[in-house]
Order: C-alpha cells, then sequence, then structure tokens
C-alpha cells in the first residue's frame, strides 16, 4: 500500500480588518474563498495593532506554513517586514490600502481572484526583490518602498492623520496642506565617494517608483538592481516650488536643475529633529543610516 501524501502546508492570510474602514477584512473573505475553491489551506492572521499583527504572523510561521498572502497596503507590507521569520518566506501581496505603492511597481491586481492566481502561479519561481533597511537611535526598520526624509514625510505625517477612506487623494489634501506652510530644511546627505550639505525641500531614498499613491519621484527605479533612487531637491522660491512639484507629480523632474537622483546601495542622512517615514509609516528622527539588501524578499508576484 502507498503512503498517504503528506498534507499541504497552509498558507497564511495576513489582514488588518481595519484598513480602509473594513475593506482589508472584505478582500481577504474574497481571498480565502478563492484559495478554497481551489483547494489551497489557509490560516487568517488578523490583528488590529502592529505590535499585535507581527506576534500573530511569528506564531503562525512557527507553526508551519508555506507562504504569506498579505490582503492591505503599504502599512501591512512595512509590518511584517519587521518579522524576521516572516522575511523567509515567500510572499504575495492583494492590494487593499490607500496608497500601495509597492503593489503598483508590479502592477498587481486588486480583483482577488486574478491575483491569488498570480501568486499561486508564482510560488514555483518567486521574484527576488530588493529592500531597504533603516538604522536610527531608536534601531533599525526593514522597508519595501521607500524613505521619506523632509517635505514628503511631512505629507505622509498628514495624510496618515485623514481618518477618511478617501485613497490617494488623502496624499493630494495632504500636500495642498503642507504647501501652505513650506520651509526649506537642513541636510547633509552622504554617499559613497559624496558628502552633500544642502538647504532643500527632501532627502528621500526610493526602491521602487511611487509614493503617496502613485506620485513618481524616482521614475526609473528597479527593485532588483541593486541600488537605491536617493532623490534630493534643493531648496526654490515659493513660486518655484509649484513648478518644481508640478514636474514632480508627472514623473518631469528629473532634467530640474533643483533636482539630483543619485543611485547607491547605502546612504547616510542627517536631518536635525525631522522625522522620517517609510512604507507610510513613521520611523523617528535621524541620523538615517540606510542599506540595500539585495533580494532579500522572495515576492510572489
Amino acid at each position: 500500500m502507498s503512503a498517504a501524501p503528506a498534507p499541504q502546508l497552509p498558507i497564511g492570510l495576513v489582514v488588518n480588518p481595519a484598513s480602509a474602514l473594513g475593506r482589508g477584512r472584505r478582500v481577504a473573505q474574497r481571498v480565502r474563498r478563492a484559495l478554497d475553491a481551489l483547494g489551497v489551506p489557509s490560516v487568517v492572521i488578523a490583528a488590529a495593532s502592529a505590535a499585535e499583527c507581527q506576534e500573530a504572523v511569528r506564531s503562525a510561521v512557527a507553526a508551519g506554513l508555506r507562504a504569506l498572502i498579505l490582503v492591505g497596503g503599504d502599512g501591512l507590507v512595512g509590518t511584517v517586514l519587521q518579522v524576521d521569520a516572516a522575511r523567509e518566506l515567500p510572499i504575495g501581496i492583494v492590494p487593499a490600502g490607500s496608497g500601495n505603492d509597492f503593489a503598483r511597481q508590479f502592477r498587481l491586481s486588486r480583483d482577488p481572484d486574478r491575483a491569488v492566481a498570480r501568486i499561486l502561479a508564482a510560488e514555483v519561481r518567486p521574484r527576488e526583490v530588493d529592500l531597504g533597511v533603516v538604522e536610527t537611535p531608536g534601531g533599525e526598520r526593514w522597508f519595501a518602498g521607500g524613505l521619506s526624509v523632509g517635505f514628503d514625510a511631512a505629507i505622509n505625517r498628514r495624510a496618515n492623520a485623514i481618518r477618511l477612506p478617501l485613497g490617494p487623494l488623502r496624499y493630494q489634501i495632504a500636500l495642498v496642506t503642507e504647501l501652505l506652510r513650506l520651509q526649506p530644511r537642513h541636510f547633509t546627505v552622504s554617499w559613497p565617494g559624496a558628502h552633500r550639505p544642502f538647504r532643500g525641500l527632501l532627502a528621500t531614498t526610493m526602491n521602487i517608483r511611487t509614493l503617496g499613491g502613485g506620485i513618481p519621484i524616482a521614475p526609473r527605479a528597479e527593485v532588483d538592481d541593486g541600488r537605491f533612487d536617493l532623490v534630493l531637491v534643493d531648496e526654490c522660491s515659493r513660486l518655484r516650488v509649484f513648478s518644481v512639484l508640478g514636474h514632480l507629480v508627472r514623473g518631469r523632474h528629473e532634467r530640474l536643475p533643483e533636482v539630483a537622483i543619485v543611485r547607491t546601495a547605502v546612504v547616510r542622512i542627517e536631518a536635525g529633529d525631522e522625522v522620517a517615514y517609510a512604507d507610510g509609516e513613521r520611523v523617528g528622527t535621524g541620523p538615517f543610516e540606510v542599506r540595500l539588501e539585495a533580494g532579500a524578499l522572495r515576492l510572489l508576484a
């Protein structure tokens, strides 16, 4: 008599049930039905806070999982990436957040059935994707999308305070509000072979092309080239700021004299008491020591 086949490990389905006023929970239900229909076992990992989510993920991974599917936005991706054991598993994403910039890089479908089909097909050959790590006096944080310091971080903070389910419109409202109180910042940015003090608007380290729900701040960034796109924007007059930002939101800012985009795998950013954000979540104050970890994520995409 032949031995029975070994039971298949389940996929962990990670969801923030409060995401986008319940959208994450509703999408997760559809994702689970899609997995059930294909005979793929799954376990739901749901928690309202980041700390609870990380602990639940640790426990589920220890119990045995073959992969994770994250149902949410950039914040959920960033939350799960802080769990060492989670980064050892292949990870799929079903975008259900407000910005979804990391998912946008791969043109991931918001339709649960299509998303599940693509994730399962990618299990045979996950895509190796770079991740970022930022070290501050307060500790270390992994990120998938970008580290914002300056004007874009201020927009992120204000957008996070808007609780209405407005999607990318939250960032547009926050951008206009921050423009009215715009002040240049002092930065000192260093990377191999360069040391640059300057007054400006931002010093942002990007692994992907967009932030803020689709703003193409690093229009040529790739997730598997072993380098960040470091975006620096110098101080300019308030009138000129409108022109610079107008070019930036359309991804046409690369040749502007106020803008520099540098490709590097490591960077140090000093910005006084400026608060940085990574993947849409608060990191804290610097200095910020940023490094790229090539191929650190096996993405099911």
